[in-house]
């Protein structure tokens, strides 16, 4: 991936029942230590989207925008050692460089 261009980190994700299970409170402490880390590695939210009513495989795709491969790196560490997210969230990441969609099928 180009180190000059931003990284695109495309994500599928379902909630665990142990999340389910987590109080009101934990819940909310769990998301605000999420939220705290995206906001520190400069992550920008380009699009989410809520999808169990249409699919029963995912509850959520979202798309990323990151500044380096560092930030995601960083980010997948944060995820496994401290969020410890594969106990609450099953997950499918793809990334990715953006590129422009302006001249697809013109001439």
């Amino acid at each position: 991936m180009t180190e000059n261009k931003p990284i695109i980190r495309l994500f599928f994700a379902k909630m665990k029942e142990a999340f389910g299970l987590l109080s009101d409170e934990e819940k909310m402490a769990f998301m605000r230590k999420d939220r705290e880390n995206l906001d520190m590695l400069g992550m920008k939210a380009v699009s989410m989207i809520h999808c169990n009513v249409s699919d029963e495989e995912w509850d959520y795709i979202g798309v990323e925008q990151w500044p380096s491969m560092e930030a995601i790196k960083e980010r997948e560490r944060f995820e496994n050692e401290e969020l410890e997210v594969f106990k609450y969230v099953e997950s499918k990441i793809i990334l990715g460089t953006p590129e422009s969609f302006e001249d697809y099928g013109k001439m």
